[in-house]
């Protein structure tokens, strides 16, 4: 199983997780969404993801992103986007435009959602 941190926000526990003796596979960042208490300003962002990361895998969090803030993260530090409210086909644009691997998180309301992740199958990573 590969575990994820995620919701960063200091290089203190940044680099306790670094280097911890079971580190894990992925750590996330949340970029764009001002509403979580996790939220990062760009040039905090920035400034926490120019570490040398070993072997763990940096995730950029973005809700609905513009272009705008995707062509500043495309400048960053990250292996992945996890992307939230973004269709199939923004997805796969965001892909290719970037050269990223891509995780795709599904809002899950009624049973019908469950089914959507197959829309993402072929475009997505995780």
């Amino acid at each position: 199983m590969d575990a994820k941190i995620c919701g960063i926000k200091n290089p203190k526990t940044l680099n306790y997780i670094i280097n911890h003796e079971y580190p894990p596979k992925f750590v996330g960042f949340i970029a764009n969404y001002p509403k979580s208490k996790r939220f990062l300003k760009f040039e905090d962002l920035k400034q926490l993801v120019n570490i040398n990361k070993k072997n763990i895998n940096f995730v950029c969090v973005l809700v609905d992103p513009d272009d705008l803030i995707l062509k500043k993260i495309k400048e960053l530090n990250f292996d992945y986007l996890q992307l939230y409210k973004v269709s199939p086909k923004r997805t796969k644009i965001i892909k290719e435009n970037l050269n990223i691997k891509i995780i795709t998180a599904l809002t899950i309301e009624n049973s019908s959602d469950v089914l959507s992740y197959k829309e993402y199958d072929k475009i997505s990573d995780i």
